[in-house]
């Protein structure tokens, strides 16, 4: 049992060590494997900032202007790129025949006010290149810190038990629990990874690392210290009380 629990240590040390430390030597590998997750999460970022742009109050203006001149608010955003313009002139044309000079100066004053609108979102607001580039690099970030985060935990965690391990030979049967539930979350995220990367890296951005993965790990830590410190005695309670409710004679002691 100590064998197979130093051999736990030494892999889990080694397999988190390695990727850890290529997060830091090889990010662009973070990014690469990673790409198609980091192109959704930019698309739904930057769709969800220029639907906050489009309902400002600034644009809302300007919709309701366009509005007035007779052009589609819907396609608006796409006229700004295209051929609003001209759009504008064609109305202020169609309302100039009707001989209307009052509906003249309002048609030229509120197409002006348009356009100067227009120029002062696209002044004020990051271009769309602008914005995905930042986009990019804020997930790409975040990312990189939450995975480091997750990979450097399981570490601190396996580098623990190995150590207790090798300090506390008699600890063998105390270790299992805080080995199982290590193994357990190895092949979990590992699974995750090797049958969807996109889920893991999702997970993983939306908050992995969180209330409940937080509470997993101090779990963990908390049987290790036990054993480490406490010579297992809360350790040991645990085991028995399962033992005695699975109907087995058998018990283990404090160490």
């Amino acid at each position: 049992m100590i064998i197979i629990l130093r051999v736990m240590g030494v892999l889990g040390v080694l397999l988190f060590g390695a990727l850890f430390t290529v997060t830091f030597l090889s990010p662009a590998t973070v990014e690469e494997a990673a790409l198609e997750f980091v192109k959704d999460r930019v698309e739904v970022e930057v769709r969800e900032k220029l639907q906050s742009v489009a309902e400002s109050t600034l644009t809302g203006r300007a919709l309701r202007i366009a509005g007035d001149l007779g052009v589609e608010s819907a396609p608006l955003t796409e006229a700004l790129a295209n051929d609003l313009p001209e759009k504008i002139a064609g109305v202020i044309d169609e309302m100039c025949r009707s001989g209307c000079e009052k509906q003249k100066v309002f048609a030229q004053t509120a197409a002006l006010e348009l356009l100067d609108r227009i120029q002062a979102v696209r002044l004020t607001e990051d271009t769309v290149g602008d914005l995905v580039k930042r986009k990019y690099r804020e997930i790409v970030s975040g990312l990189k810190a939450d995975l480091r985060v997750f990979l450097g935990s399981n570490l601190a965690l396996f580098a623990i038990l190995l150590g207790v391990s090798v300090l506390k030979r008699q600890a063998a049967a105390h270790l299992c629990i805080p080995g199982l539930l290590l193994l357990v979350a190895t092949l979990i995220s590992s699974a995750i990874y090797v049958f969807g990367q996109d889920w893991f890296f999702t997970i993983l951005y939306n908050d992995y690392m969180g209330l409940g993965y937080l509470v997993y790990v101090l779990v963990i830590f908390a049987f290790l210290i036990d054993i480490a410190m406490n010579k297992a005695r809360i350790t040991a309670e645990i085991i028995n009380s399962v033992l005695e409710w699975l109907g087995s004679a058998i018990s283990v002691s404090p160490c």
